[in-house]
């Protein structure tokens, strides 16, 4: 299974910078409206990234502590606050340091829950909490590798009322998975794939299968077709048709040295027309500007 890069990077700013970007309208969109808001940051970690150790266009400037930050810490330090936080980690060391962090660094714990354990669980145990009518939230799933399974994104779906920023692992989960040209793949490489995918047909899409025949007989050629920008597509194709406010056609690619290794996508559970305009016309802005 493919792990995301365990230092910060140029494109971890951009992811950064887009989710917080987002949240900030979201709050300020919510400001006069009497709804309970949840920030649920899934793998959150222990709240920074390290720098990376060689050639990092962040090493050695003034605000590299404040340029380190992860997304959880970043949340917390909005002007507007959420009611409430969900910090999710399969480790409960690394909530501790988040906790320590929060603390140390002066923002309050108030309405903020650390919950150790299997993302994909805890949030579709949750899924009830966040189908409460006057319940608004936003899911940020930044996975190590293949972590987020299809059935959890269609439970988020059915509660009407998140709002969904998803770091899919585009090229490090699924294309290297795919293997080279040929195709070949693993039994534990397919199950992968049809855990992060679901019922969605992504053997057809992103593998070609035909008969070539010649004076020795047929055989069977089997090719990988899709590219990274094709395997996002079919993602967001994929959330489009089980999240009724939509997936937004934007995406930010994102990696190492402008590689694309990741994909920051988006969708809205919401159907409302008004929230739908006011969510993807932000979504749009943030993912094409960013």
């Amino acid at each position: 299974m493919a792990t995301q890069s365990k230092f910060y990077h140029q494109g971890t700013e951009r992811k950064l910078g887009a989710v917080v970007d987002y949240l900030n309208g979201f709050l300020t969109v919510l400001l006069k409206q009497n709804f309970r808001t949840v920030y649920i940051d899934a793998f959150a970690g222990s709240g920074t990234n390290p720098i990376e150790p060689v050639g990092s266009l962040f090493q050695n400037t003034e605000d590299a502590d404040d340029i380190r930050l992860g997304s959880a810490m970043r949340a917390l330090k909005l002007t507007r606050r959420f009611s409430k936080y969900w910090f999710i980690d399969s480790k409960q060391s690394k909530l501790n340091e988040l906790r320590d962090r929060i603390v140390d660094s002066g923002a309050s714990l108030e309405g903020v829950e650390f919950i150790a354990g299997d993302a994909n669980k805890i949030l579709s145990d949750r899924c009830t909490q966040l189908s409460v009518p006057d319940v608004r939230a936003v899911v940020f799933l930044d996975p190590f590798g293949n972590q987020v399974g299809w059935t959890l994104l269609q439970e988020l779906a059915m509660t009407r009322h998140v709002d969904l920023l998803y770091l899919f692992p585009s090229m490090l989960g699924v294309y290297r998975q795919i293997g080279n040209q040929d195709a070949r793949m693993t039994p534990e490489q397919i199950a992968s794939l049809d855990y992060i995918f679901g019922p969605n047909d992504w053997k057809s899409a992103f593998i070609s299968q035909h008969i070539d025949s010649d004076l020795f007989g047929d055989k069977e050629v089997v090719k990988k077709v899709a590219d990274v920008e094709a395997i996002t597509k079919f993602m967001i194709a994929s959330l489009d048709n089980v999240f009724q406010g939509g997936a937004n056609p934007n995406w930010l690619p994102l990696g190492r040295g402008g590689a694309h290794w990741y994909s920051l996508i988006f969708a809205m559970a919401n159907p409302s027309f008004k929230a739908k305009a006011r969510g993807h016309a932000l979504a749009s802005h943030i993912l094409k500007r960013s």
